[in-house]
């Protein structure tokens, strides 16, 4: 009995050693919610090993390990029970995107597998927990649905650019985002802001600890005071709030910073109206608000009478598509302002351009992608705060993921940007160009194959500056005096590259 007793000893011992390096390396890669805040410094970003990356291909690609120096997210201890019913629109390796009843896309991580039954176009149950802008599967089923037709889209030529993607996220300003990104134009070493006029510099930028549960005042008269005549001084108390200096990084927004590091980032994009949400969509779609300054609830009345690229590429028998996040795409809102205008009144077939998210991936699939999209979220999808930043980034970043499978990859235009500062602090005064203009500098990214890739782009642009990019591309006369004078983005494109797909098929860190 001795010896094997002995022999039980040493089992109990080897199982021991083994579940404290289980649980110590755990520990390692959890989150440690107790945070402090850190000073802005600019944030190293892994040169290699890659994460996920998949080749394009209309297949769902499979699943690869992970590199062990970029280790998987973990979930939040604790992080609430989540169910979800909705229809697939993607799948990308264990990553599935579902769409709850023709609103928020949720991106589903399914660590356990994917049954062959789910497909794009069927119904969902899916059990599990939400955090870092993900539901956790435990458990996904097929609840109903019919599978959509396998891919059509034929193969796409390459050596051109024949679709422009413009799509639009909100309220955040580039140092919100961006600020500590090596190598882009972000806070300048040891600046500080005064909580009151008149008094001493005290408040630093500080990295968000927690997610931000309010909103910040960006109306245009504060904008204006924030910016204080270039000076770019008093946010915190024209804001009223110390959180205008509150910033993201790498660690937050992971995604959007491996796109600026394997594409473009633009380090001098403006708002194009120093003021909020509608204005500024107004400039994305007519070079100009109408004067307009502020957020409306309904369009004026008789609806906005001033040009609109939409009608004008609908003259030119030219395809084109606004997806709308919206459950209904056809109503009026701040970010979607085409259904307040004359021409959208009184001309019907013009509203069928405006359709439901979904539609992109099914356009993707099916070779219908018409050659220039504008795509903007639903309020839970677009981090405006209080909106969760990581559920926006995985939403954009299914919209990404199935651009980059499709033959489309090969001559499409992906601008990303977001559509004013959102009352967060930047340092760049923003040039003065007409009495209304520019706002504040936003993120903005390009992707698509035709870029030098891992480039910060300094040029000059704002949200015309696309405009001009689809009137240069379509030969379409410049609908107003800013679109007119505005530098066009395509410069930033170069037919001479090929930057290769990234692909991301897991949470990655």
């Amino acid at each position: 009995m001795s010896k094997y007793n002995h022999l039980l000893a040493a089992l109990i011992i080897s199982l021991t050693a083994i579940l404290i390096s289980c649980t110590s390396q755990v520990a390692t890669r959890t989150p440690n919610p107790n945070a402090t805040q850190t000073p802005p410094a600019p944030v190293s970003i892994p040169s290699s090993p890659s994460p996920i990356f998949t080749p394009p291909s209309h297949p769902t690609p499979a699943t690869t390990t992970l590199p062990s120096l970029i280790p998987a997210l973990q979930p939040t201890p604790g992080a609430p029970a989540f169910r979800l019913l909705g229809t697939v629109v993607d799948i990308t390796g264990s990553l599935v995107a579902v769409q709850r009843n023709k609103g928020t896309v949720f991106t589903v991580y399914t660590p356990n597998g994917i049954l062959p039954s789910i497909k794009p176009g069927v119904t969902v149950s899916v059990n599990g927990t939400r955090s870092n802008g993900l539901v956790w599967a435990d458990q996904i089923r097929v609840t109903g649905g019919a599978a959509w037709p396998e891919p059509t889209t034929p193969v796409q030529p390459t050596g051109k650019i024949d679709h422009i993607i413009f799509l639009i996220q909100e309220n955040h300003s580039f140092d919100n985002y961006f600020g500590t990104f090596p190598g882009a134009a972000g806070f300048p070493t040891g600046v500080k802001l005064p909580e009151t006029p008149g008094a001493g510099p005290t408040v630093s930028p500080f990295h968000f600890t927690a997610p931000l549960n309010h909103d910040i005042d960006h109306s245009w008269q504060t904008a204006q005071a924030s910016v204080n005549g270039g000076k770019m001084d008093a946010f915190v108390y024209a804001e009223k709030s110390v959180d205008t200096m509150g910033y993201y990084d790498g660690t937050d927004i992971p995604n959007y910073w491996d796109y600026a590091k394997r594409f473009v980032l633009l380090d001098n994009f403006y708002s194009s109206l120093m003021g909020p949400s509608l204005p500024n969509h107004l400039y994305i779609m007519s070079g100009q608000s109408g004067g307009i300054v502020k957020n409306m609830e309904e369009p004026p009345q008789g609806g906005f009478n001033f040009p609109v690229i939409a009608y004008e590429l609908e003259r030119a028998g030219v395809t084109w598509k606004y997806y709308d996040g919206k459950a209904d795409p056809q109503q009026f809102s701040l970010w979607n302002p085409l259904p307040g205008f004359r021409a959208f009144m009184d001309d019907k077939q013009l509203m069928t351009h405006l359709v439901n998210g979904t539609d992109l991936y099914q356009d993707l699939r099916n070779g219908t992608l018409p050659t220039i999209s504008w795509i903007v979220p639903n309020g839970e999808e677009s981090e405006h705060p209080p909106a969760d930043i990581q559920l926006g980034m995985w939403y954009v970043t299914d919209i990404v993921n199935a651009l980059m499978k499709s033959p489309y990859w090969n001559n499409t235009a992906l601008i990303i940007a977001w559509d004013d500062y959102g009352g967060f602090y930047d340092h760049v005064p923003p040039p003065r160009v007409d009495t209304y203009g520019y706002g504040p500098r936003v993120p903005a990214i390009l992707i698509s194959r035709y870029l030098d890739a891992g480039k910060v782009d300094h040029s000059e642009y704002d949200f015309t500056s696309v405009l001009r990019f689809i009137e240069d591309h379509l030969n379409i006369a410049p609908l107003a005096a800013r679109d007119g004078q505005s530098p066009d983005i395509g410069k930033s494109f170069d037919l001479t590259k090929s930057a290769a797909p990234f692909i991301i098929s897991a949470p990655i860190r």
